[in-house]
């Protein structure tokens, strides 16, 4: 990430480390959402909880451990050279992502995704609002959606972290 971001995305982006703050989290409708959700071990849902992001790094893998309030979701993330952008692991679940830099916010956009290695049409490609920005107080702030056709919306989880902790090596 370049250094023309806030300090908070800075941080959180560029070194590994402890986080905690509140989110709300509102998973979409109906059992197709549900289905998609489970296999990305999302959380289910809830309003002013507490979040813990901890993020190890090894070599160029980032493994990022989110505890939606006892509901813990972990992802690892690398660098796709040949894409140009990162990928996301949740399980089975893969997505290649982009941030674009703009107005003081960082956007993530989706430009592949994959499920037990079949490439998902483009077609049926979710679509993202996710969002990331520094607030007045300095903290990490993040909007985080998703929604896909013919599913609808799929989650949406908002909130806010400060660093507990900076480094790789913990206890």
């Amino acid at each position: 990430m370049g250094t023309s971001l806030p300090k908070a995305l800075q941080a959180l982006h560029n070194s590994g480390g402890i986080y905690s703050g509140r989110c709300s989290v509102k998973p979409g409708k109906g059992w197709l959402a549900k289905v998609a959700l489970r296999f990305a071990s999302m959380p289910l849902g809830g309003d002013d909880i507490p979040v813990r992001l901890r993020i190890d790094q090894e070599g160029g893998t980032w493994f990022w451990t989110r505890d939606f309030d006892g509901h813990v979701t972990q992802s690892r993330l690398a660098l796709d050279h040949q894409m140009g952008c990162v990928r996301e692991q949740f399980g089975q679940i893969s997505v290649w992502l982009k941030p674009v830099y703009a107005n003081e916010q960082l956007e993530i956009q989706i430009l592949r995704l994959s499920l037990l290695r079949i490439p998902c049409p483009k077609l049926l490609l979710p679509q993202s609002k996710t969002v990331e920005w520094q607030d007045e107080e300095g903290r990490f702030r993040f909007d985080v959606s998703a929604r896909m056709p013919l599913i609808g919306a799929l989650i949406r989880y908002q909130g806010w972290l400060t660093c507990d902790h900076v480094g790789t090596a913990f206890d």
